[in-house]
């Protein structure tokens, strides 16, 4: 939906991005592993403000990271196969759009949750 060269590299995938509610997913590979072979956390916050990102920019206004916070509950391992992400705004205001997101396996397992805001340039 959005070409950006490094969600692209990862092979994050959004399959729905609106004003108020964006989805998205990134297929386990052995090139986001960490040693223990558990996908990683920067593989997580690169979902996560993807997703999030393409919601803050669903208005057509351009929009940067400003922060993000996420809380890891459980690794996302060779198993559980794809790591769902779907983000919900919780504010959007005139310079900043705040956007919380959960990051699920398939089964519903929640993997982490957290926020993302954006700054409108």
């Amino acid at each position: 939906m959005e070409n950006i060269p490094y969600s692209a590299f990862l092979d994050i995938v959004v399959t729905k991005a609106g004003p108020k509610q964006a989805e998205g997913y990134l297929r386990f590979r052995p090139e986001l592993t960490d040693m223990l072979g558990h996908m990683t956390g920067g593989a997580y916050n690169s979902l996560g403000d993807a997703v999030a990102g393409a919601c803050a920019r669903a208005t057509g206004d351009m929009y940067v990271t400003q922060n993000c916070s996420l809380q890891y509950y459980v690794s996302t391992e060779k198993e559980d196969g794809v790591l769902l992400c779907r983000a919900n705004v919780r504010h959007r205001g005139s310079r900043t759009c705040i956007i919380a997101v959960e990051l699920l396996h398939e089964d519903g397992t929640v993997a982490a949750d957290g926020q993302f805001s954006y700054s409108k340039i």
